[in-house]
Protein backbone atom coordinates (compact mmCIF):
# COMPACT_ATOMS: atom_id res chain seq x y z
CA UNK A 1 0.00 0.00 0.00
CA UNK A 2 0.99 3.20 -1.11
CA UNK A 3 1.03 6.37 1.90
CA UNK A 4 0.43 9.77 0.33
CA UNK A 5 1.31 12.06 2.65
CA UNK A 6 -0.76 14.77 1.08
CA UNK A 7 -3.71 12.88 0.55
CA UNK A 8 -4.33 10.55 3.34
CA UNK A 9 -3.11 12.46 6.26
CA UNK A 10 -2.88 16.51 4.50
CA UNK A 11 -4.02 17.85 7.64
CA UNK A 12 -1.42 16.81 9.79
CA UNK A 13 0.90 17.32 7.14
CA UNK A 14 0.13 20.83 7.49
CA UNK A 15 0.17 20.71 11.17
CA UNK A 16 3.98 19.44 10.74
CA UNK A 17 4.46 21.83 8.82
CA UNK A 18 3.23 24.84 10.44
CA UNK A 19 6.38 26.09 12.09
CA UNK A 20 7.82 26.65 8.19
CA UNK A 21 5.03 28.37 6.90
CA UNK A 22 6.31 29.38 3.73
CA UNK A 23 8.90 27.78 2.89
CA UNK A 24 7.43 24.80 0.65
CA UNK A 25 8.00 26.22 -3.01
CA UNK A 26 10.46 28.71 -2.01
CA UNK A 27 12.21 30.51 -4.89
CA UNK A 28 15.86 30.89 -4.06
CA UNK A 29 15.66 33.57 -7.22
CA UNK A 30 16.39 33.41 -10.84
CA UNK A 31 18.73 30.98 -12.55
CA UNK A 32 21.52 32.67 -14.63
CA UNK A 33 23.00 31.71 -17.34
CA UNK A 34 26.58 32.11 -19.08
CA UNK A 35 28.46 29.80 -21.53
CA UNK A 36 32.09 29.61 -22.63
CA UNK A 37 32.77 27.30 -25.81
CA UNK A 38 35.77 25.30 -26.36
CA UNK A 39 36.38 21.79 -28.13
CA UNK A 40 34.10 22.93 -30.54
CA UNK A 41 31.18 22.38 -28.29
CA UNK A 42 29.17 24.39 -25.22
CA UNK A 43 30.51 24.74 -21.52
CA UNK A 44 27.87 22.48 -19.61
CA UNK A 45 29.26 24.10 -16.52
CA UNK A 46 26.89 26.81 -17.41
CA UNK A 47 28.72 30.07 -15.72
CA UNK A 48 31.04 28.87 -13.64
CA UNK A 49 33.03 31.97 -13.26
CA UNK A 50 34.24 33.83 -10.02
CA UNK A 51 31.98 34.60 -7.39
CA UNK A 52 30.09 37.74 -7.80
CA UNK A 53 32.52 39.08 -10.35
CA UNK A 54 31.51 40.87 -12.90
CA UNK A 55 34.07 43.74 -13.70
CA UNK A 56 33.55 45.84 -16.62
CA UNK A 57 35.75 46.05 -19.31
CA UNK A 58 36.75 49.83 -19.33
CA UNK A 59 37.48 52.75 -21.50
CA UNK A 60 40.40 53.62 -22.54
CA UNK A 61 42.42 56.41 -20.95
CA UNK A 62 43.87 59.18 -22.37
CA UNK A 63 46.63 57.35 -24.07
CA UNK A 64 46.81 54.81 -21.95
CA UNK A 65 45.60 51.14 -21.94
CA UNK A 66 42.28 51.14 -20.07
CA UNK A 67 42.36 50.17 -16.95
CA UNK A 68 41.99 46.31 -16.01
CA UNK A 69 38.76 44.83 -15.09
CA UNK A 70 38.28 44.96 -10.74
CA UNK A 71 36.63 42.71 -8.59
CA UNK A 72 33.10 43.62 -8.24
CA UNK A 73 30.99 41.98 -5.90
CA UNK A 74 27.60 42.32 -6.55
CA UNK A 75 26.26 39.29 -6.18
CA UNK A 76 22.27 38.86 -4.60
CA UNK A 77 22.12 36.98 -1.62
CA UNK A 78 18.52 35.85 -0.11
CA UNK A 79 20.40 35.31 3.36
CA UNK A 80 17.98 32.31 3.36
CA UNK A 81 17.53 30.43 6.64
CA UNK A 82 15.59 27.76 4.90
CA UNK A 83 18.10 26.38 2.68
CA UNK A 84 17.43 23.03 0.77
CA UNK A 85 19.63 20.68 1.01
CA UNK A 86 21.44 19.37 -2.50
CA UNK A 87 21.41 16.21 -4.08
CA UNK A 88 23.81 15.14 -2.84
CA UNK A 89 23.75 16.50 0.62
CA UNK A 90 20.20 14.56 0.43
CA UNK A 91 21.42 11.26 -0.83
CA UNK A 92 24.43 11.15 1.99
CA UNK A 93 22.32 11.83 4.37
CA UNK A 94 19.57 9.27 3.99
CA UNK A 95 22.36 6.71 4.18
CA UNK A 96 23.37 8.18 7.23
CA UNK A 97 19.66 8.35 8.85
CA UNK A 98 18.50 4.93 7.63
CA UNK A 99 22.18 3.20 8.41
CA UNK A 100 21.96 2.01 4.54
CA UNK A 101 25.30 0.05 3.06
CA UNK A 102 25.34 2.38 0.15
CA UNK A 103 23.84 5.80 -1.36
CA UNK A 104 20.14 4.79 -2.74
CA UNK A 105 20.61 6.78 -5.69
CA UNK A 106 17.23 7.72 -5.82
CA UNK A 107 18.49 11.26 -6.47
CA UNK A 108 19.42 10.31 -10.10
CA UNK A 109 15.74 10.56 -10.83
CA UNK A 110 14.79 13.84 -9.26
CA UNK A 111 13.93 17.31 -10.84
CA UNK A 112 17.48 18.21 -11.37
CA UNK A 113 18.67 22.02 -10.10
CA UNK A 114 19.09 24.43 -12.84
CA UNK A 115 22.42 26.06 -13.27
CA UNK A 116 22.88 29.77 -12.10
CA UNK A 117 25.82 29.57 -9.08
CA UNK A 118 29.11 29.20 -8.99
CA UNK A 119 28.42 26.18 -6.52
CA UNK A 120 25.99 23.83 -6.02
CA UNK A 121 25.50 24.55 -2.32
CA UNK A 122 24.20 28.17 -3.05
CA UNK A 123 20.66 29.08 -1.99
CA UNK A 124 20.17 30.66 -5.27
CA UNK A 125 20.38 26.96 -7.12
CA UNK A 126 18.39 25.43 -4.25
CA UNK A 127 14.87 25.82 -5.56
CA UNK A 128 11.61 23.48 -4.31
CA UNK A 129 9.00 23.23 -6.96
CA UNK A 130 6.02 20.89 -7.17
CA UNK A 131 8.02 18.34 -9.03
CA UNK A 132 10.95 17.89 -7.14
CA UNK A 133 8.29 18.02 -3.82
CA UNK A 134 6.45 14.88 -5.50
CA UNK A 135 10.43 13.41 -5.88
CA UNK A 136 10.56 13.89 -2.04
CA UNK A 137 7.82 12.12 -1.67
CA UNK A 138 8.19 8.89 -4.01
CA UNK A 139 11.66 8.50 -2.24
CA UNK A 140 10.37 8.65 0.83
CA UNK A 141 7.74 6.17 0.48
CA UNK A 142 10.40 4.09 -1.08
CA UNK A 143 13.16 4.43 1.56
CA UNK A 144 10.83 3.91 4.51
CA UNK A 145 8.96 0.78 2.87
CA UNK A 146 13.02 -0.62 2.39
CA UNK A 147 14.27 -0.12 5.84
CA UNK A 148 11.42 -1.51 8.05
CA UNK A 149 10.03 -4.85 5.85
CA UNK A 150 13.90 -6.03 6.32
CA UNK A 151 14.60 -6.94 10.31
CA UNK A 152 17.75 -6.18 10.48
CA UNK A 153 17.47 -2.94 8.35
CA UNK A 154 15.06 -2.39 10.82
CA UNK A 155 17.01 -2.68 13.81
CA UNK A 156 19.73 -0.86 12.80
CA UNK A 157 17.47 2.16 11.97
CA UNK A 158 15.76 1.70 15.96
CA UNK A 159 18.75 0.92 17.48
CA UNK A 160 17.26 -2.16 18.47
CA UNK A 161 14.44 -0.36 21.10
CA UNK A 162 10.94 -1.60 20.06
CA UNK A 163 9.26 1.28 22.12
CA UNK A 164 7.43 3.96 20.15
CA UNK A 165 8.46 6.95 22.11
CA UNK A 166 12.33 5.88 22.26
CA UNK A 167 11.99 5.24 18.68
CA UNK A 168 10.31 8.52 17.93
CA UNK A 169 12.92 10.51 20.05
CA UNK A 170 15.97 9.25 19.13
CA UNK A 171 15.36 8.76 15.16
CA UNK A 172 13.87 12.29 14.80
CA UNK A 173 17.02 13.77 16.80
CA UNK A 174 18.84 12.38 14.15
CA UNK A 175 16.42 13.23 11.17
CA UNK A 176 15.58 17.07 12.78
CA UNK A 177 19.40 17.33 13.57
CA UNK A 178 17.70 18.60 16.58
CA UNK A 179 15.76 17.62 19.87
CA UNK A 180 12.17 17.43 19.07
CA UNK A 181 10.10 19.50 20.91
CA UNK A 182 7.52 17.94 23.23
CA UNK A 183 4.62 18.44 20.93
CA UNK A 184 6.25 16.92 18.05
CA UNK A 185 6.71 13.76 19.89
CA UNK A 186 3.22 13.63 20.86
CA UNK A 187 2.27 14.39 16.97
CA UNK A 188 4.72 11.72 15.75
CA UNK A 189 3.04 9.37 18.66
CA UNK A 190 -0.41 9.42 17.31
CA UNK A 191 1.33 9.05 13.74
CA UNK A 192 2.87 6.18 14.88
CA UNK A 193 -0.16 4.04 16.63
CA UNK A 194 -2.39 4.57 13.03
CA UNK A 195 0.13 2.80 11.15
CA UNK A 196 -1.22 -0.48 11.97
CA UNK A 197 -4.64 0.99 11.07
CA UNK A 198 -2.95 2.28 7.53
CA UNK A 199 -0.61 -0.58 6.68
CA UNK A 200 -1.68 -3.65 8.33
CA UNK A 201 0.81 -5.57 7.62
CA UNK A 202 0.42 -7.39 11.62
CA UNK A 203 3.67 -5.96 12.52
CA UNK A 204 2.14 -2.92 14.53
CA UNK A 205 6.08 -1.74 15.42
CA UNK A 206 6.98 -1.84 11.62
CA UNK A 207 3.73 -0.56 10.22
CA UNK A 208 4.30 2.94 12.70
CA UNK A 209 7.57 3.21 12.12
CA UNK A 210 7.28 3.32 8.29
CA UNK A 211 4.59 5.67 8.87
CA UNK A 212 7.01 7.98 10.82
CA UNK A 213 9.89 7.59 9.08
CA UNK A 214 8.66 8.17 5.41
CA UNK A 215 6.74 11.55 6.88
CA UNK A 216 9.58 12.59 8.63
CA UNK A 217 11.48 12.18 5.31
CA UNK A 218 9.15 14.92 3.74
CA UNK A 219 9.56 17.40 6.43
CA UNK A 220 10.84 20.67 5.83
CA UNK A 221 12.74 19.84 9.07
CA UNK A 222 14.79 17.46 7.05
CA UNK A 223 14.69 18.63 3.66
CA UNK A 224 15.72 22.07 5.08
CA UNK A 225 18.53 23.14 6.93
CA UNK A 226 16.73 24.95 9.45
CA UNK A 227 17.47 28.34 11.29
CA UNK A 228 14.47 29.40 13.00
CA UNK A 229 15.44 31.96 15.05
CA UNK A 230 15.45 35.48 14.57
CA UNK A 231 17.92 37.12 11.92
CA UNK A 232 20.41 38.72 13.06
CA UNK A 233 20.79 36.51 16.43
CA UNK A 234 23.50 34.09 16.75
CA UNK A 235 23.25 30.23 15.51
CA UNK A 236 22.43 27.93 18.39
CA UNK A 237 24.01 25.28 19.01
CA UNK A 238 21.91 22.26 17.00
CA UNK A 239 22.05 25.21 14.01
CA UNK A 240 25.84 25.36 13.92
CA UNK A 241 26.27 21.41 14.02
CA UNK A 242 24.18 20.94 11.29
CA UNK A 243 25.77 24.15 9.52
CA UNK A 244 29.56 22.58 10.21
CA UNK A 245 28.35 18.86 9.00
CA UNK A 246 26.87 20.05 5.85
CA UNK A 247 29.65 22.25 4.75
CA UNK A 248 32.96 20.30 5.55
CA UNK A 249 31.22 16.36 5.99
CA UNK A 250 28.14 16.93 2.65
CA UNK A 251 26.12 15.24 4.88
CA UNK A 252 23.95 15.21 8.49
CA UNK A 253 25.74 15.80 11.80
CA UNK A 254 26.87 12.68 14.15
CA UNK A 255 25.99 11.82 17.18
CA UNK A 256 28.70 13.13 18.49
CA UNK A 257 28.69 16.83 16.72
CA UNK A 258 24.80 16.40 18.11
CA UNK A 259 25.83 16.06 21.28
CA UNK A 260 28.62 18.89 21.56
CA UNK A 261 25.67 21.19 20.38
CA UNK A 262 23.53 19.94 23.21
CA UNK A 263 26.28 20.32 25.73
CA UNK A 264 26.99 24.01 24.52
CA UNK A 265 29.74 23.50 23.04
CA UNK A 266 28.82 25.01 19.79
CA UNK A 267 27.48 28.23 21.16
CA UNK A 268 30.22 31.21 20.80
CA UNK A 269 32.14 31.34 17.63
CA UNK A 270 35.09 30.31 19.68
CA UNK A 271 33.46 26.99 20.16
CA UNK A 272 32.25 26.71 16.69
CA UNK A 273 35.82 27.41 15.16
CA UNK A 274 37.43 24.87 17.77
CA UNK A 275 34.92 22.44 16.27
CA UNK A 276 35.42 23.06 12.61
CA UNK A 277 39.18 23.02 13.19
CA UNK A 278 38.93 19.47 13.99
CA UNK A 279 36.75 18.57 11.11
CA UNK A 280 39.20 20.61 8.95
CA UNK A 281 41.63 17.68 9.54
CA UNK A 282 39.24 14.96 8.56
CA UNK A 283 38.74 12.94 5.17
CA UNK A 284 35.31 14.09 4.68
CA UNK A 285 36.48 18.06 4.42
CA UNK A 286 39.32 17.04 1.86
CA UNK A 287 36.29 15.59 0.11
CA UNK A 288 34.19 18.56 0.56
CA UNK A 289 36.77 20.95 -0.75
CA UNK A 290 37.76 18.86 -3.66
CA UNK A 291 34.52 19.49 -4.78
CA UNK A 292 34.57 23.29 -3.84
CA UNK A 293 37.80 23.21 -6.40
CA UNK A 294 36.17 20.82 -8.93
CA UNK A 295 33.60 23.35 -9.55
CA UNK A 296 35.51 26.48 -8.86
CA UNK A 297 38.10 25.77 -11.82
CA UNK A 298 35.11 23.53 -13.81
CA UNK A 299 36.91 20.19 -14.39
CA UNK A 300 33.93 18.27 -15.01
CA UNK A 301 33.91 20.23 -18.41
CA UNK A 302 37.05 17.43 -19.56
CA UNK A 303 33.94 14.95 -20.65
CA UNK A 304 33.74 17.63 -23.67
CA UNK A 305 37.27 17.53 -25.08
CA UNK A 306 38.25 16.70 -28.04
CA UNK A 307 41.03 16.27 -30.21
CA UNK A 308 42.04 15.61 -34.25
CA UNK A 309 42.84 11.60 -34.27
CA UNK A 310 45.47 12.15 -36.99
CA UNK A 311 47.30 14.90 -34.58
CA UNK A 312 46.31 13.23 -31.19
CA UNK A 313 45.63 9.52 -32.01
CA UNK A 314 46.15 8.58 -28.48
CA UNK A 315 43.57 10.67 -26.75
CA UNK A 316 40.35 9.01 -25.75
CA UNK A 317 37.55 9.43 -23.28
CA UNK A 318 39.36 7.75 -20.82
CA UNK A 319 42.70 10.06 -20.92
CA UNK A 320 40.27 12.62 -20.16
CA UNK A 321 38.37 11.13 -17.54
CA UNK A 322 42.09 10.54 -16.13
CA UNK A 323 43.18 14.43 -16.65
CA UNK A 324 39.82 15.41 -14.70
CA UNK A 325 41.24 12.70 -11.69
CA UNK A 326 44.81 14.02 -12.04
CA UNK A 327 43.51 17.37 -11.16
CA UNK A 328 41.01 16.77 -8.98
CA UNK A 329 43.94 14.83 -6.65
CA UNK A 330 46.41 18.05 -7.30
CA UNK A 331 43.27 20.35 -5.59
CA UNK A 332 42.90 17.33 -2.56
CA UNK A 333 47.27 17.84 -2.40
CA UNK A 334 47.23 21.20 -1.69
CA UNK A 335 44.26 20.91 0.76
CA UNK A 336 45.60 18.20 2.81
CA UNK A 337 49.38 19.58 2.87
CA UNK A 338 48.43 23.08 4.41
CA UNK A 339 48.86 25.01 1.07
CA UNK A 340 47.43 27.73 -0.19
CA UNK A 341 46.13 29.78 -3.14
CA UNK A 342 49.61 30.54 -4.67
CA UNK A 343 50.27 26.86 -4.52
CA UNK A 344 47.60 26.40 -6.68
CA UNK A 345 49.20 28.83 -8.98
CA UNK A 346 52.69 27.67 -8.56
CA UNK A 347 53.27 24.31 -7.21
CA UNK A 348 55.32 21.79 -9.41
CA UNK A 349 53.57 19.06 -8.12
CA UNK A 350 51.24 16.97 -10.59
CA UNK A 351 49.52 13.02 -10.71
CA UNK A 352 50.45 11.32 -13.70
CA UNK A 353 49.73 7.64 -14.75
CA UNK A 354 50.68 5.80 -18.22
CA UNK A 355 47.79 7.69 -20.23
CA UNK A 356 48.75 10.82 -18.60
CA UNK A 357 52.38 10.80 -18.09
CA UNK A 358 53.60 11.24 -21.91
CA UNK A 359 51.95 14.77 -21.91
CA UNK A 360 54.54 15.77 -19.26
CA UNK A 361 57.66 13.86 -21.09
CA UNK A 362 57.33 11.87 -18.73
CA UNK A 363 56.68 7.34 -18.68
CA UNK A 364 54.49 5.92 -15.72
CA UNK A 365 52.96 2.21 -15.62
CA UNK A 366 49.70 1.22 -15.07
CA UNK A 367 46.54 3.31 -14.54
CA UNK A 368 47.02 4.55 -10.63
CA UNK A 369 48.50 7.75 -10.05
CA UNK A 370 51.78 8.51 -8.79
CA UNK A 371 53.00 11.84 -7.47
CA UNK A 372 55.55 13.72 -9.44
CA UNK A 373 57.52 17.29 -9.75
CA UNK A 374 57.37 18.71 -12.68
CA UNK A 375 60.02 21.70 -14.05
CA UNK A 376 59.79 24.99 -13.25
CA UNK A 377 58.28 25.88 -16.70
CA UNK A 378 55.31 24.16 -15.40
CA UNK A 379 54.01 25.68 -12.25
CA UNK A 380 50.52 25.04 -11.06
CA UNK A 381 47.26 24.27 -12.40
CA UNK A 382 46.88 26.23 -15.31
CA UNK A 383 50.02 24.08 -16.64
CA UNK A 384 48.07 20.88 -16.64
CA UNK A 385 47.44 19.44 -19.34
CA UNK A 386 43.51 19.14 -18.53
CA UNK A 387 43.27 23.10 -18.47
CA UNK A 388 45.11 23.81 -21.61
CA UNK A 389 43.68 20.41 -23.49
CA UNK A 390 39.71 21.60 -22.57
CA UNK A 391 41.07 24.75 -23.43
CA UNK A 392 42.33 23.86 -27.14
CA UNK A 393 40.95 23.48 -30.56
CA UNK A 394 40.74 20.31 -32.14
CA UNK A 395 44.34 20.40 -33.31
CA UNK A 396 45.28 24.24 -32.03
CA UNK A 397 46.21 26.04 -28.42
CA UNK A 398 43.50 28.00 -27.83
CA UNK A 399 44.60 31.24 -26.17
CA UNK A 400 41.64 33.16 -26.38
CA UNK A 401 39.86 30.33 -24.39
CA UNK A 402 42.49 29.98 -21.92
CA UNK A 403 42.95 33.47 -21.32
CA UNK A 404 38.93 33.87 -21.05
CA UNK A 405 39.53 31.09 -18.12
CA UNK A 406 42.30 32.82 -16.12
CA UNK A 407 40.94 35.99 -16.55
CA UNK A 408 37.02 34.58 -15.04
CA UNK A 409 38.75 32.18 -12.52
CA UNK A 410 41.58 33.90 -11.03
CA UNK A 411 41.03 37.77 -11.97
CA UNK A 412 37.36 37.14 -11.02
CA UNK A 413 35.69 39.52 -14.48
CA UNK A 414 32.67 37.57 -15.67
CA UNK A 415 32.40 40.03 -18.71
CA UNK A 416 34.34 38.17 -20.74
CA UNK A 417 31.50 36.05 -21.89
CA UNK A 418 30.07 36.99 -25.60
CA UNK A 419 26.15 38.25 -25.05
CA UNK A 420 23.58 35.31 -25.25
CA UNK A 421 22.75 34.45 -28.35
CA UNK A 422 25.50 36.27 -30.73
CA UNK A 423 26.53 33.52 -33.12
CA UNK A 424 30.41 33.61 -32.47
CA UNK A 425 32.50 33.77 -35.72
CA UNK A 426 35.47 31.28 -36.13
CA UNK A 427 38.80 32.41 -36.34
CA UNK A 428 40.15 31.57 -40.36
CA UNK A 429 41.91 29.27 -41.62
CA UNK A 430 45.62 30.54 -40.58
CA UNK A 431 47.84 32.03 -43.63
CA UNK A 432 50.68 30.64 -44.96
CA UNK A 433 53.43 30.73 -42.63
CA UNK A 434 51.07 32.47 -40.34
CA UNK A 435 51.63 31.07 -36.59
CA UNK A 436 48.75 30.87 -34.28
CA UNK A 437 48.98 34.13 -32.09
CA UNK A 438 49.58 35.64 -35.13
CA UNK A 439 46.75 34.75 -36.70
CA UNK A 440 44.52 35.12 -33.32
CA UNK A 441 45.72 39.12 -33.28
CA UNK A 442 45.05 39.82 -36.86
CA UNK A 443 41.32 38.35 -35.90
CA UNK A 444 40.68 39.66 -32.45
CA UNK A 445 43.67 41.88 -31.21
CA UNK A 446 44.25 45.65 -31.01
CA UNK A 447 43.06 48.08 -34.03
CA UNK A 448 40.34 45.26 -34.47
CA UNK A 449 36.58 45.04 -33.28
CA UNK A 450 37.99 43.41 -30.27
CA UNK A 451 41.07 45.55 -29.01
CA UNK A 452 38.90 46.33 -25.97
CA UNK A 453 38.67 42.65 -24.31
CA UNK A 454 41.19 40.97 -26.70
CA UNK A 455 43.84 43.33 -27.33
CA UNK A 456 44.17 44.25 -23.73
CA UNK A 457 43.76 41.91 -21.48
CA UNK A 458 42.33 37.95 -23.00
CA UNK A 459 45.08 37.54 -25.95
CA UNK A 460 47.92 38.41 -23.70
CA UNK A 461 46.81 36.16 -21.10
CA UNK A 462 46.55 33.36 -23.40
CA UNK A 463 49.37 34.35 -25.00
CA UNK A 464 51.88 33.21 -22.05
CA UNK A 465 50.44 29.58 -22.76
CA UNK A 466 51.38 29.18 -26.78
CA UNK A 467 54.41 26.92 -26.11
CA UNK A 468 51.64 24.39 -24.79
CA UNK A 469 49.93 22.52 -28.06
CA UNK A 470 46.04 21.52 -28.05
CA UNK A 471 47.24 18.78 -25.53
CA UNK A 472 48.92 20.69 -23.23
CA UNK A 473 52.38 19.30 -24.32
CA UNK A 474 55.09 21.47 -24.74
CA UNK A 475 55.89 22.98 -28.14
CA UNK A 476 58.68 25.01 -29.27
CA UNK A 477 57.77 26.19 -32.87
CA UNK A 478 54.68 26.97 -34.47
CA UNK A 479 54.50 26.74 -38.60
CA UNK A 480 58.55 27.15 -38.69
CA UNK A 481 58.85 29.90 -36.34
CA UNK A 482 59.93 30.50 -33.12
CA UNK A 483 57.09 30.93 -30.16
CA UNK A 484 55.98 34.30 -28.69
CA UNK A 485 54.49 34.01 -25.17
CA UNK A 486 55.24 37.80 -23.82
CA UNK A 487 52.92 40.16 -22.80
CA UNK A 488 51.85 42.39 -20.21
CA UNK A 489 48.49 42.55 -18.31
CA UNK A 490 47.48 46.17 -16.25
CA UNK A 491 47.11 44.93 -12.73
CA UNK A 492 46.10 47.44 -10.59
CA UNK A 493 49.33 48.78 -9.34
CA UNK A 494 50.61 49.29 -13.38
CA UNK A 495 51.42 47.73 -16.26
CA UNK A 496 53.50 44.85 -16.44
CA UNK A 497 55.26 42.65 -18.71
CA UNK A 498 55.77 38.78 -18.36
CA UNK A 499 56.92 35.98 -20.63
CA UNK A 500 55.71 32.63 -21.10
CA UNK A 501 53.13 31.32 -17.64
CA UNK A 502 56.02 30.83 -15.47
CA UNK A 503 56.09 34.49 -15.25
CA UNK A 504 52.53 35.03 -15.59
CA UNK A 505 51.30 32.96 -12.77
CA UNK A 506 54.05 34.27 -10.33
CA UNK A 507 53.01 37.73 -10.97
CA UNK A 508 49.27 36.56 -10.15
CA UNK A 509 50.62 35.36 -7.14
CA UNK A 510 52.03 38.45 -6.01
CA UNK A 511 48.90 40.66 -6.72
CA UNK A 512 46.56 41.56 -3.91
CA UNK A 513 43.22 41.31 -7.03
CA UNK A 514 43.83 37.25 -7.93
CA UNK A 515 43.37 36.08 -3.92
CA UNK A 516 40.67 38.46 -3.12
CA UNK A 517 38.91 36.43 -6.07
CA UNK A 518 39.86 33.25 -4.56
CA UNK A 519 38.83 34.48 -1.30
CA UNK A 520 35.53 35.68 -2.51
CA UNK A 521 34.80 32.40 -4.09
CA UNK A 522 35.62 30.60 -0.97
CA UNK A 523 33.13 32.78 0.61
CA UNK A 524 30.79 31.80 -1.36
CA UNK A 525 31.21 28.28 -0.88
CA UNK A 526 31.31 28.27 2.68
CA UNK A 527 28.43 30.64 3.51
CA UNK A 528 26.34 28.71 1.07
CA UNK A 529 25.33 32.10 -0.81
CA UNK A 530 26.23 34.96 -2.98
CA UNK A 531 28.92 37.86 -1.90
CA UNK A 532 28.04 41.14 -2.00
CA UNK A 533 29.56 44.34 -1.77
CA UNK A 534 28.71 44.65 1.70
CA UNK A 535 31.44 41.65 2.23
CA UNK A 536 33.87 44.02 0.53
CA UNK A 537 35.95 44.86 3.83
CA UNK A 538 36.17 40.91 4.80
CA UNK A 539 36.60 39.91 1.33
CA UNK A 540 39.96 41.98 1.63
CA UNK A 541 41.37 40.72 4.45
CA UNK A 542 40.38 37.36 3.48
CA UNK A 543 42.80 38.03 0.85
CA UNK A 544 45.82 39.69 2.95
CA UNK A 545 46.16 36.55 4.70
CA UNK A 546 45.92 34.48 1.59
CA UNK A 547 48.48 36.22 -0.51
CA UNK A 548 50.54 36.48 2.84
CA UNK A 549 50.69 32.23 2.11
CA UNK A 550 48.02 31.79 4.42
CA UNK A 551 46.50 28.08 3.80
CA UNK A 552 43.49 27.35 2.49
CA UNK A 553 42.30 26.03 5.84
CA UNK A 554 43.03 28.92 7.56
CA UNK A 555 40.84 31.16 5.19
CA UNK A 556 38.01 28.75 5.63
CA UNK A 557 38.61 28.62 8.99
CA UNK A 558 38.42 32.66 9.61
CA UNK A 559 35.16 32.24 7.24
CA UNK A 560 33.58 30.15 9.61
CA UNK A 561 34.86 31.93 12.80
CA UNK A 562 33.01 35.03 11.12
CA UNK A 563 29.74 37.06 11.95
CA UNK A 564 28.99 36.21 8.29
CA UNK A 565 28.88 31.96 9.41
CA UNK A 566 28.00 32.10 13.26
CA UNK A 567 24.93 34.50 12.69
CA UNK A 568 21.46 33.53 11.39
CA UNK A 569 21.53 36.02 7.78
CA UNK A 570 20.53 39.66 7.51
CA UNK A 571 19.88 40.83 4.28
Amino acid sequence: MRFRLRTPLSALALGLLASCTGIVGQSSGSPGSGATTGNGGADPSGAGNATGTGGATGSAGTGGVPPAPALTLDGAPIFSRYVRLTHEQWENTVRDLLQLPALPGLSTTFTGDPPGSNFANNERSLFMTSGLWSDYETAAETLSQQVTRDATALSRVTGGTTVAATFIRNFGRRAYRRDLTAAEETTYGTLFSSGATIFASGNAFADGAQLVIETMLQSPHFIYRVEAGAAGQALAGYEAATKLSYLLRNTMPDNALLDAAKAGSLNTPDGIAAQAQTMLEAMPARTAFQGFHIQLFGIDRYANIQKNATLFPKFNATVATDLRTADAQLFDYIFAQGLGFKDLLLSPVAFVNQNTAPLYGMTATGTTFKQVMLGADRPGYFTRAGFLAYNGTLVDPDPIRRGVDVIRRVLGASDFAPPPNVMIPQLPDPLPGQTNRERVSAFTGIGTCGQSCHGYYINPLGFAFENFDAMGQVRTMDNGKALDTTGEYPFADGTKAFTGAPTLLALLASQPQPHQTYSANLAEFVLARDVAEKDRAFINTLGQTSIGAGSIKQLALAIIKSPAFTTRGTP
